[in-house]
């Protein structure tokens, strides 16, 4: 079959059209598979699939109806599927990945395509015959489709999608940072709730105690042993201490609504923690931390690819004084009761698009400026990453040091607690000794939890500032037992 200059323009932009209207992995599926309602129904499937997986992320399982138990890890997955600022960043890298496509889409054709409706006409004056004063001819319509694909650019599309590839990288690296804050508030939430239900055990122990004295102060002043002010002053202890025990199960409620509003579902409340506030010992020094992070942080390395995408930025904003070469071709077809014309045109050109040199050179300036900024941005977040691992690694250890002081206070509180209770019992002592021995025993109890939560705390931060898990020694530091606290 011959091809006439008129049928090859035609397939021409056609080609362009088609192909235009679908991305890459699109147009190698069509040319593959000759079977186009397969095509259809793999992507019907595929939608679906997307909508199901939104629908499933956005569902929580979990109602006040059911109780469960969670450890830690179990609270960090519930986050990481459920807490809504985590998609939102998984969001934000969709729109920048798109963004790179959008770069590429310079080397796709711009189809234009409409139609043109008109109607001339001859108007004649003169000695002409009456009825040939006024001739109009109607042309009709004008349908009209033209392309134009820009073939090589001399690399400013290519440095553009370098830029917002960088940039989608970037984001990536932002999603870490926010899963690492993420986790890193969930572990301080998770250990506030284990120090508060630590605390609210104390001053239950508390009141045991306290109503224990006050019991014994009513036996002793009925036999005359005790005066009254040992009954007045163990009814003031137990009402005190039943105030703190009120204190501490609304700290408690609080601790327990912020854990379930970090995991992403806040009105579960349902449920309780298996572990306890421990001291575990970890297996890295401050060099290997400070490596390890400048390695895999992600707020570092997203600052880098800001940098990188700042640098991409001002290839391609030099490289704005380059021309473009592309290929174009259009077709119009007039059809009226008279004429009945038909064109076409298919060419290669060489231009420049609205260049104007000294716009260029100041966004060139610009360009320059914005990049040496995001390297300054990326060593000032190097420091300050250096700064706060140091800074964590330190405070890690002075606090594993506070434990082991807490925790010998600890057991001296105890031991005096017991001696004061003992002479109390056997009248010897007084009420004013037995609070103070109480009060000390208490303060010691509480003291060693907020040093547990202290430790736990800081460790936490350390593996936020790290961008890692920290690895964990098999030693223990205490043995800590129920009858030591």
């Amino acid at each position: 079959m011959k091809l006439n200059k008129k049928r090859i323009i035609s397939l021409a932009i056609l080609s362009c059209f088609v192909f235009s209207t679908m991305n890459p992995a699109e147009a190698f599926l069509f040319r593959k598979n000759k079977n186009t309602q397969a095509v259809k129904v793999q992507k019907t499937k595929k939608v679906k699939t997307k909508k199901q997986k939104n629908k499933q992320e956005e569902t929580v399982p979990y109602t006040n109806d059911t109780h469960s138990v969670f450890t830690l890890n179990d609270c960090i997955e519930n986050a990481i599927k459920y807490n809504p600022s985590i998609r939102a960043s998984i969001y934000n890298e969709e729109v920048y990945k798109s963004r790179i496509g959008q770069a590429w889409a310079n080397f796709f054709p711009v189809i234009s395509a409409g139609v043109e409706a008109s109607r001339s006409g001859n108007k004649y004056s003169g000695d002409v015959p009456f009825g040939m004063r006024s001739q109009y001819t109607t042309m009709g319509y004008v349908p009209t489709v033209s392309a134009n694909m820009m073939l090589f650019d001399f690399g400013k599309t290519k440095a553009t999608a370098d830029m917002a590839k960088r940039m989608y990288e970037s984001s990536q690296e932002n999603t870490k940072e926010s899963i690492n804050t993420i986790i890193y508030s969930i572990k301080t939430a998770y250990y506030n709730i284990l120090f508060a239900q630590a605390q609210v055990q104390v001053y239950e122990d508390t009141v045991k105690d306290y109503q224990l004295q006050l019991d014994q102060a009513w036996g002793f002043y009925r036999y005359g042993t005790k005066p009254k002010i040992d009954v007045v002053t163990a009814e003031y202890n137990l009402g005190k201490a039943k105030l703190n025990l009120v204190k501490a199960k609304n700290v408690l409620d609080v601790a327990q609504v912020q854990l379930s509003q970090i995991m992403g579902m806040p009105e579960y409340t349902n449920y309780e923690l298996s572990d306890q506030l421990t001291l575990n010992l970890f297996d890295i020094t401050d060099e290997d931390a400070i490596k390890t992070a400048f390695e895999v942080r992600p707020e570092l390395i997203s600052a880098l690819k800001n940098a990188e995408a700042a640098k991409m930025n001002l290839r391609a904003t030099r490289r704005e004084l380059a021309p473009d070469l592309g290929i174009f071709g259009s077709y119009s077809s007039g059809i009226g009761n008279i004429y009945n014309v038909q064109s076409g045109q298919i060419g290669v050109g060489i231009n420049y698009s609205g260049l104007n040199l000294a716009r260029v050179k100041k966004q060139i300036d610009e360009a320059n400026a914005a990049y040496k900024q995001a390297k300054a941005q990326y060593e000032d977040v190097k420091h300050s990453v250096y700064f706060n691992v140091k800074k964590n690694y330190m405070e890690l250890e002075t606090a594993r040091e506070a434990i082991v002081i807490a925790k010998l206070a600890l057991d001296q509180a105890k031991e005096q607690y017991r001696q004061v209770t003992g002479r109390y019992k056997a009248g010897v002592g007084d009420a004013i000794e037995l609070k103070d021995g109480e009060n000390t025993y208490l303060n010691a109890r509480l003291d060693f939890y907020n040093a547990m939560l202290n430790y736990n705390t800081i460790a936490a931060s350390l593996e936020r500032e790290i961008g890692l898990p920290l690895k964990l020694k098999d030693e223990k530091v205490l043995d800590i037992t129920a009858d030591d606290l």
